[in-house]
């Protein structure tokens, strides 16, 4: 129960890669006790959520910063609009 918050928290790629690099070397049988603690189904679908964060933070910060000024030039305004949502997901979906 006291490590489930910490898997439902709303968090940030490269926060967390970091805090688990650095608690794995200060102590590597850390991991072994969390997968003990969570289980490996709420871990593996953690690691989804997780995976998916790191595609919509790539997207953002490689897709976006191509694709904003092309949309600033759009002229069928629907089209603009679906851009700028896709992008605002990515954005705010990657943590």
């Amino acid at each position: 129960d006291t490590i489930k918050p910490f898997l439902q928290d709303v968090i940030r790629v490269d926060g967390l890669a970091g805090s688990l690099a650095r608690s794995f070397q200060a102590d590597p049988f850390f991991m072994p006790q969390i997968v003990g603690h969570v289980g490996i189904p709420s871990l593996v679908d953690w690691l989804g959520h997780v995976g998916m964060m790191g595609a919509y933070t790539a997207a953002n910060s490689l897709v976006t910063p191509v694709m904003e000024p092309i949309v600033n030039d759009m002229d069928d305004k629907q089209d603009k609009f679906t851009w700028r949502r896709r992008m605002e997901a990515w954005k705010f979906g990657s943590g």
